[in-house]
């Protein structure tokens, strides 16, 4: 989901969504350096997983590992 917003004062206003947002919800938003910090992290934490699947480990139990 994508949202527009505009600060006012104390206020966020939405300009914009891509999808209905239902009442109550409760919603984080990250500026675009803190999401690109964030998927960098998941990408490297995924990038250390990558060599037991490509050794086809994923099956292996994970005692047996350390």
């Amino acid at each position: 989901m994508s949202i527009e917003v505009i600060k006012e004062g104390n206020v966020l206003r939405v300009l914009d969504c891509s999808e209905d947002i239902p009442e109550g919800s409760h919603l984080r938003l990250f500026t675009e350096s803190e999401f690109t910090k964030l998927e960098n992290e998941r990408r490297e934490m995924l990038n250390l997983q990558m060599p037991s699947f490509i050794r086809g480990d994923e099956d292996e139990d994970a005692r047996e590992l350390f």
